[in-house]
C-alpha cells in the first residue's frame, strides 16, 4: 500500500479515488497476489501511468501486478469512471458477484473515500435484503466450481468443497444479510460469532487461517500463484514440514478437518 500511494504521488493522481479490492482491499495479501484496483474520477492518464509504474520490469522485478477488471462493465469498461457512473452501475445494471465484492471495497486515497464507501455500502446492503441472497450466492459458488472442470477436489483448496471461496462466500452473505461492514474476512469471521455462534465462528476462522497460510507457504516455496496442493504424497509432505508438521499424516488430517469444518458450517447455509 505504501508502493502505491508513492506511485500515486509520482504519477501526479491526486484527483483519483483510488479503491482497493479483493485480498487487498480486506489488507489480506498472500504472496504472489495481484494489486485489484478500481479508478473514480476522471484523470485516465494518471490511471494508466500509475498502473504502469507498478508494473513495469526492473531489475528487482515488479512492485506489483494490477488488476483493474473488477471496475463496471469489466474490461470492457472505462478504466476511470465518475462516482455517479459508479453509482447508477451498481443500482441499474450491476451482477450479483460484483455487488457481493464490495463487501471488501476499501478506499485508500483520493477525494471522493467516503462518497465512495457510502455507494458501495447502499449497494451491498440492499442486496442482502434479497429473500434469494443465500440461493444466489450458493449458485455462483456451483458456477465457480463448473467453469474449473474436472479434477480432484481435494487438492483443490481454493474453490473445492470446504475450500477458500466458500467460506469467503458464506461471509460475504452473511454481512450482505445482517449488515456486517468489514473488508477483512478474517475479522469479518470474529464479528459473526453473534450470528452463526462462537464456536461456527471459531471453526470457520482457524480453518479459514488454515488454509491461507497453506497458500502462502506452497506459493512462496513454488514461487507461483497456484491455489492447489501437488499429487505427489513426497511433495506433500515436504509442504507439511514447511507448514510446521512433523510429517504428511498430521497435517492431511488437520488439512481435511479444516475442510470439513468449514464446509458443515457453509451447509447450514447453502444448499450443497
Amino acid at each position: 500500500e505504501a508502493c502505491l500511494l508513492a506511485a500515486a504521488a509520482i504519477v501526479g493522481a491526486n484527483n483519483l479515488t483510488i479503491i482497493a479490492m479483493g485480498k487487498f482491499g480486506g489488507r489480506e495479501l498472500t504472496y504472489a497476489s495481484d494489486l485489484d484496483l478500481m479508478f473514480v474520477g476522471d484523470d485516465f492518464r494518471a490511471a494508466q501511468n500509475l498502473i504502469t509504474v507498478l508494473s513495469i520490469p526492473s531489475a528487482e522485478g515488479v512492485i506489483a501486478s494490477v488488476d483493474a477488471r473488477l471496475r463496471p462493465e469489466g474490461e470492457k469498461g472505462p478504466l476511470v469512471g465518475s462516482l455517479e457512473a459508479f453509482e447508477a452501475y451498481y443500482r441499474d445494471r450491476a451482477q450479483f458477484w460484483e455487488i457481493q465484492a464490495l463487501t471488501r471495497a476499501r478506499p485508500v486515497t483520493g477525494p471522493n473515500q467516503e462518497t465512495f464507501r457510502a455507494i458501495a455500502h447502499a449497494a451491498w446492503s440492499i442486496a442482502g435484503r434479497d429473500p434469494d441472497l443465500f440461493d444466489k450466492i450458493d449458485g455462483m459458488l456451483h458456477r465457480v466450481r463448473a467453469e474449473r472442470g474436472s479434477g480432484n477436489d481435494m487438492l483443490d483448496f481454493k474453490t473445492g468443497i470446504g475450500g477458500i471461496v466458500e467460506a469467503e462466500f458464506l461471509v460475504q452473505a452473511l454481512q450482505m444479510r445482517h449488515d456486517v461492514r468489514e473488508t477483512s474476512v478474517r475479522l469479518a469471521i470474529s464479528k459473526l460469532a453473534n450470528i452463526i455462534s462462537s464456536e461456527d465462528s471459531a471453526l470457520l476462522g482457524c480453518g479459514y487461517e488454515f488454509l491461507r497460510h497453506l497458500e502462502t507457504v506452497l506459493r512462496r516455496w513454488r514461487n507461483t500463484s497456484a491455489s492447489s496442493l501437488p499429487p505427489d504424497p513426497i511433495e506433500q509432505r515436504k509442504l507439511a514440514i514447511r507448514m510446521g508438521f512433523k510429517g504428511r499424516e498430521d497435517w492431511q488430517q488437520a488439512y481435511e478437518s479444516a475442510r470439513a469444518d468449514t464446509h458443515a458450517i457453509c451447509g447450514k447455509h447453502f444448499v450443497g
